[in-house]
């Protein structure tokens, strides 16, 4: 019998790792330069900010 790593590396030869959907992306409105560099994109409708946690 082979060594467990060959056998673990062998196994996973016929594996897909991941599949992604990416549909086309329509451009719309964009954010000016200095609120998309805020923001971390520059389309409105990616934006998703983080609910904001109390004062501790």
């Amino acid at each position: 019998m082979g060594n467990m790593d060959d056998m673990n590396r062998n196994y996973h030869m016929d594996m897909k790792l991941a599949e992604a959907y990416v549909p086309m992306q329509i451009y719309g409105d964009t954010f000016d330069l200095r609120t998309a560099l805020n923001y971390g994109t520059l389309f409105p409708e990616l934006y998703r900010p983080y609910p904001r946690r109390p004062a501790a």
